[in-house]
């Protein structure tokens, strides 16, 4: 006597369940694409930019953050380096101007 769920000595898999594993991986290559695009534009930009542009950045950065400008002159930049680079010039330049020391030698 069968069992009702049961064909031929196996368990069928419910439906939901397939559908639940199918959406599953399409979060997972979702999540694999976007985190692959993100490397590859990263060692693409990372290979075109030189030294002193990502150094002048920061430094353009670091004054904009000391004199409490917004970031959102150089914030949107293509370049990721650049942009990762200015942004964290800024964060650099408005600890300096808030530390209680930043006018005095």
């Amino acid at each position: 006597m069968k069992q009702q769920g049961e064909e031929g000595g196996k368990a069928s898999v419910p439906l939901y369940a397939k559908v639940g594993w199918g959406l599953a991986w399409l979060v997972m290559l979702g999540l694999t694409a976007m985190i692959l695009r993100n490397c590859a534009t990263s060692v693409f930009y990372g290979l075109q930019t030189d030294a002193p542009r990502v150094e002048q950045a920061y430094q353009q950065g670091m004054s904009d953050g000391r004199l409490g400008q917004g970031q959102a002159q150089r914030g949107q930049e293509e370049n990721s380096v650049l942009r990762k680079a200015y942004i964290k010039g800024y964060r650099t330049g408005l600890d300096q101007g808030r530390s209680p020391s930043a006018g005095r030698p």
